[in-house]
């Protein structure tokens, strides 16, 4: 089976796909805004309720290790399928929840559901040529910039006037549609690069195994977990950052934060574009490089609030247009176990993330935004020098090279 000759509609695959990575990221973003009521209605402290976002972040990077091999041998629809289901009836019974411990249980639950996305990733890879998959991703991606720009707000006004539940329920709404679009219009696809070895398709252990021993591969994750330190250490303390520097309320600092947030989504589209058109790795070395400088500078523009936001706008167009072709490149290095490294492509995400709003928060509390500044950087150009050996490194198993120039 072709399944890049047989799919006849992949315009309408491209749909579903985006609203998979739409819905989840509604998700991703919705509980944030949520803290400050969920902290009250269940009397317990705003820390605490923090821990709603760890429940739902750490399962899905822990269980992106499980469901990528599995994928590779049962295929990315049935994955996704059975996955968005759980998703979405987990969902829905956060809304139900009856105390902030089975609020807790729930979310973890969704997490681990919501860990079968990253088989969209690698569905993109079985379905659309490697010169014409950077628009394509670019365009998937662009759907968790959407989802933060539009979906978050939605979510925030739903709780606001009708109550935090039904932020839930509606998500859970928007889960059904997703769902019964992924068992009644997906296709299905086969895995169709020569398999290594039948360990490698039935062997969880092993399947790992071969994605984290082979260099280039690893240096491809390291690259996420690098660019994903560097950009969610910084945004995670944007909002206090504003406020400190330029004494803003809460109300102002959300509308700028969605303001800015349209460069991630400009990044998202004109990266896949470009990657195509003047090759990915190219456009991944440019966009780390950029994203390097305006972490460094961004502390030293706090008084002038223009410039600020000028710095935050390339910051984060730099970091959509350097995912979108760095998820191109990565869903190509090991393409006979492509479930498996776009998982672990998420995971290595969701641990970047994390590592990095924990090492951010310790530089702050000694070294100020300056320190923040210094640390993200530096990380961002870590990943700018491991693209570079991955490009320049031979392949291990594709005879693709992604640093060459490819006009469509």
């Amino acid at each position: 089976m072709n399944n890049k000759k047989n799919v006849k509609n992949l315009n309408g695959v491209v749909f579903i796909l985006f609203t998979i990575i739409f819905l989840i990221g509604c998700d991703t973003f919705l509980v944030s805004p949520l803290i400050p009521t969920l902290s009250k209605d269940f009397n317990v402290t705003v820390s605490q309720s923090g821990l709603l976002v760890i429940a739902y972040s750490l399962p899905y990077a822990i269980c992106g290790f499980a469901f990528g091999p599995l994928s590779d041998k049962v295929g990315r629809k049935v994955m996704l399928k059975w996955g968005i289901l759980a998703f979405t009836i987990f969902t829905v019974l956060c809304g139900f929840a009856w105390d902030f411990w089975s609020l807790f249980t729930f979310r973890v639950l969704s997490g681990i559901a919501a860990a079968t996305s990253p088989q969209v990733w690698a569905m993109i890879g079985d379905l659309v040529p490697f010169e014409k998959r950077g628009r394509v991703i670019g365009i998937v991606t662009a759907a968790l910039s959407i989802s933060q720009i539009l979906g978050v707000p939605l979510g925030a006004f739903v709780a606001g006037a009708a109550g935090w539940r039904f932020s839930f329920y509606a998500l859970g709404i928007l889960g059904v549609v997703v769902t019964l679009l992924i068992m009644f219009a997906l296709p299905v696809t086969k895995n169709t690069t020569s398999p290594v070895s039948k360990p490698a398709s039935s062997n969880l252990v092993h399947s790992l195994k071969l994605v984290l021993t082979n260099k280039r591969a690893l240096s491809g994750l390291l690259v996420t977990f690098f660019m994903m330190f560097a950009s969610f250490g910084m945004y995670s303390f944007l909002g206090a950052w504003l406020s400190n520097s330029f004494n803003m309320s809460v109300s102002a600092i959300g509308s700028i934060i969605v303001v800015v947030g349209f460069g991630n989504l400009v990044g998202n589209l004109s990266g896949g574009f470009l990657g195509d058109a003047f090759g990915k790795g190219q456009v991944v070395i440019t966009g780390l490089t950029i994203l390097a400088i305006a972490l460094l500078v961004l502390p030293y523009t706090s008084s002038n609030l223009i410039l600020a936001m000028v710095c935050i706008f390339v910051w984060l167009m730099s970091a959509g247009a350097s995912l979108a072709s760095l998820n191109s490149i990565i869903s190509e290095l090991v393409p006979s176990l492509r479930g498996t490294v776009m998982s672990l492509n998420s995971s290595f995400m969701y641990i970047g993330t994390t590592i990095g709003v924990m090492v951010g928060g310790a530089a702050i509390n000694k070294f100020g935004y300056v320190g923040l500044g210094f640390v993200t950087g530096i990380s961002a150009f870590i990943a700018m020098l491991l693209i570079c050996s991955v490009i320049k490194s031979k392949p291990e198993e594709s005879g693709l090279n992604v640093s060459t120039k490819v006009t469509v």
